[in-house]
């Protein structure tokens, strides 16, 4: 029986804000009752045809606690037919989205642990971006939060419309307030269907300069070390025993079941994409079929190149003998140009792990263009 992560997309918002191009729309409330009932029998056929072992649940978004929280618990009943023992089990928020009631139900259900888009504790940023909460909305939630046993999480991010150093240290200095369990703190990507990528695409969008985004993260990260917030992967944070279990097994190659509007999974090494497409969707499940988009096998050689991508965007890198053991390969030895191009400038920490040093994650595309 194979161990796995699972992820349940839920594409559902009030608002889609300017940065964003995940598989979310808002004003489709009219679907959530049928999207609902074609994931639970796109988890049966899985369920049907693998022997699967779920040992850490996400389910992300969208905004899945925007929808009515018996629809989660329909979903998670029917994850729990799996063999079903999560050791981490994350539902994502945000925040003007939760209430004490969904709250409860979700503590029932066995939620461990909240991820919380707050963004920015800057009003005037947030509404730069598109957000429907102000700062005070983000603090009525977290305190919420806190009321319940849950591990706090919440996303924050760099280098947005309006955004300054005052307002970084006004964010740090909340964070410092709020003492969250974990912080995942990403920079703005301009992706193509967004709203920013098109103003970006005609000049009218001002953001740092590369150099001084650099620095502004540089502070971020010593100032999150000061707080017990140690770097575990290039943008998340966490005190020690907080880590994302179901991240981690992205970054570490292992298996997980994706369901939902294009959601990704990977088993037995094949990674596919299921349709972003809701009439598509919709029709598959119809047919008793997978919604499938893209499937594709990944050769041994795509997996050895991921694992060195994805363990190197973690603090500790990766162990060299594990390496061998699971590729037959010395990286060192068969890595030894690539290394040799960056290691004279301090990327680099080598001994019985190969990782970045922080100057070498701050550039860490540069190697990994050169692995691929």
């Amino acid at each position: 029986m194979e161990k796995v992560g699972c992820y349940v997309h839920i594409p559902f918002c009030e608002k889609k804000c300017y940065y964003c191009d995940f598989t979310a729309f808002m004003g489709l409330d009219k679907y959530i009752d049928s999207y609902v009932d074609n994931l639970i029998k796109e988890i049966s056929f899985y369920k049907e045809r693998l022997d699967l072992s779920i040992d850490s649940l996400y389910i992300g978004g969208g905004t899945p606690t925007y929808i009515d929280p018996e629809y989660i618990e329909k979903i998670v009943r029917k994850i729990q037919k799996f063999d079903y023992a999560p050791r981490e089990f994350t539902i994502e928020a945000n925040p003007n989205s939760l209430d004490e009631d969904k709250l409860k139900i979700y503590e029932d259900l066995g939620v461990t642990r909240i991820s919380l888009g707050v963004q920015s504790f800057d009003d005037k940023v947030l509404e730069n971006i598109g957000r429907n909460h102000r700062k005070n909305i983000a603090l009525r939630d977290i305190d919420m939060i806190k009321k319940y046993d849950f591990d706090l999480s919440f996303d924050l991010m760099l280098n947005l419309p309006g955004q300054d150093l005052d307002s970084i240290k006004n964010d740090l200095a909340m964070v410092k307030k709020l003492d969250p369990d974990h912080i995942s703190w990403y920079s703005l990507i301009l992706d193509k269907g967004s709203r920013f990528y098109a103003l970006d695409k005609e000049g009218r969008l001002d953001l740092m300069d590369d150099d001084l985004e650099v620095d502004v993260f540089s502070y971020i990260i010593g100032e999150l070390q000061k707080m017990g917030l140690n770097r575990y992967e290039i943008s998340n944070f966490a005190k020690l025993g907080h880590e994302s279990i179901h991240n981690k097994k992205y970054w570490d190659n292992e298996g997980y079941l994706g369901v939902g509007l294009g959601a990704s999974g990977f088993l037995s090494n094949i990674r596919y994409t299921n349709t972003k497409n809701f009439i598509k969707y919709d029709q598959a499940i119809r047919k008793n079929c997978l919604p499938i988009a893209t499937r594709e096998f990944i050769s041994k050689d795509e997996r050895e190149k991921e694992y060195i991508i994805f363990k190197l965007r973690e603090s500790e890198g990766f162990s060299l003998e594990v390496f061998k053991k699971k590729f037959g390969e010395d990286f060192l030895e068969k890595y030894k140009e690539e290394i040799a191009k960056f290691n004279p400038y301090g990327y680099f920490k080598i001994g019985d792990n190969f990782a970045f040093t922080e100057k070498g994650m701050s550039l860490s595309n540069e190697f990994f263009v050169e692995i691929i």
